[in-house]
């Protein structure tokens, strides 16, 4: 809470002024000033007043200047509305899922070109936090997942299972393949929200398509691959 009182006589004393002196500059007398700026001060009274110690009302209100953006009143007391100071943790949030997404696949994209452990935070609404991340050592991207419950999901997206084994039939030469992991992600993290959240545009769910088999894209699976193909086959078989 603002202290008003408190701040114009530290104010009066940084700048050599007697509560008289500045009483006398406003044309008011010393006990008229201080019970102007008790409780709930007009802010036209703390534009005078700040005009007169030559000062902002917002270094009359905290002590800092240009610090405060505005007011509130919340039970007869003054607040000042702030914004966050750079040692304050700011973490985005997303109330669109064009937004979310088109966030995400810059990330995704970035972390795999570049080949570097990297992060990414955000709340989606106040229904779910997510940190996305990757680590290059591994070759994997690491999704944990904090529901409004306090229920807590981790879930890994390893490079072998998404793979774009068109571009290279080696293992350590296969690329991302950045759809197929994109969409994986999104749909991870959308998929508790879904039916909550509101956007202006329409939304459209993200469908991960079934894999194609290693088969289809091998005509000679590497022997490193064999199985796979196994595990694969079995999947069809249920």
């Amino acid at each position: 809470m603002i202290n008003v009182e408190e701040n114009l006589r530290e104010i009066c004393r940084q700048k050599g002024l007697r509560l008289s002196d500045l009483a006398n500059r406003l044309g008011s007398g010393q006990s008229n000033l201080i019970n102007s700026v008790k409780g709930n001060p007009k802010l036209s009274t703390l534009q005078d007043i700040a005009n007169a110690l030559q000062v902002s009302v917002s270094e009359l209100l905290t002590m800092r200047p240009e610090s405060s953006q505005g007011l509130v009143v919340i039970g007869g007391s003054t607040y000042a509305l702030s914004l966050p100071s750079s040692t304050t943790v700011q973490i985005p949030s997303y109330g669109r899922y064009d937004e979310l997404r088109d966030s995400l696949k810059k990330f995704i994209v970035n972390a795999v070109k570049d080949e570097k452990n990297t992060s990414k935070m955000g709340f989606v609404e106040t229904y779910e936090l997510f940190s996305l991340s990757y680590d290059a050592g591994s070759q994997r991207f690491i999704l944990a997942l904090c529901y409004a419950s306090g229920k807590t999901t981790t879930i890994t997206y390893d490079k072998l299972e998404f793979c774009d084994w068109s571009k290279s039939k080696k293992e350590d030469d296969a690329p991302w393949d950045i759809e197929s992991i994109y969409t994986e992600i999104i749909n991870d993290i959308e998929g508790c929200v879904r039916g909550l959240m509101q956007s202006s545009a329409e939304v459209t769910i993200l469908r991960r398509k079934r894999r194609p088999l290693l088969k289809k894209v091998w005509d000679v699976p590497p022997p490193n691959a064999q199985s796979l193909q196994n595990g694969i086959d079995s999947e069809e078989t249920e």
